[in-house]
């Protein structure tokens, strides 16, 4: 029937508008990059999310940023130009491979001497809750599309290592160091929350590292 037509179509419809709507977004954007770097310090917040950077930050998404942008199609600016960049909660949804393209893109535009700073969920609090017979977090807690409930203590790891599809890659303790350190950062170490820039309500499950070129 038509509506069953219509009704088929209209999911597609809709992505391709999306996509148009991205893309004119993106194409506006790079006006954007330019005027970036005449700003005396540039601090870059990937993956931000839908928002507008505040205390000099800039802030840089798919859509709805200062900046729309993909960063797996790396940083359009010359290498040695940024002073700061910070990403709170994006490296996990990165499959590896393209992670590692992402950091040393990073590397490649910060200043010698420029900060890395990084926020990202600590999956070993998950995995040590499984062994200790114990739920890190609540069915309660979970974020709820991504829930998942079986009653078992393993729906924990299910939901950290996937949160319905969006991620891609677990951290811990150890390998966020090394994969910092394998991208030719220097000084990788762990940091403090900072209320300035961190979010307070994934702090129970989050770590925070900076490093620097």
């Amino acid at each position: 029937s038509t509506r069953e037509l219509i009704r088929s179509i209209s999911p597609s419809i809709f992505s391709f508008m999306r996509a148009v709507y991205i893309f004119s977004l993106h194409i506006i954007s790079k006006g954007r990059w330019k005027k970036l770097l005449m700003q005396d310090t540039v601090k870059l917040n990937l993956g931000s999310g839908p928002l507008k950077g505040e205390n000099g930050w800039t802030n840089i998404d798919l859509f709805g940023a200062d900046i729309n942008h993909d960063l797996k199609n790396g940083l359009p600016l010359r290498d040695n130009c940024v002073d700061k960049v910070y990403s709170s909660h994006v490296f996990e949804h990165i499959p590896y491979q393209d992670l590692l393209g992402v950091i040393c893109e990073i590397r490649r535009v910060l200043k010698p001497g420029g900060t890395l700073l990084v926020c990202v969920p600590n999956a070993g609090l998950y995995l040590r809750a499984y062994f200790n017979n114990e739920m890190f977090v609540s069915y309660d807690e979970m974020f709820t599309p991504a829930s998942v409930n079986t009653g078992s203590r393993i729906d924990q790891i299910n939901y950290i290592a996937y949160l319905n599809g969006d991620h891609t890659f677990m951290f811990d303790e150890e390998n966020i160091i090394n994969i910092l350190k394998n991208c030719k950062f220097n000084n990788a170490e762990f940091r403090t929350f900072d209320s300035q820039i961190d979010h307070a309500e994934r702090d129970f499950e989050s770590m925070y590292v900076k490093a620097s070129k």
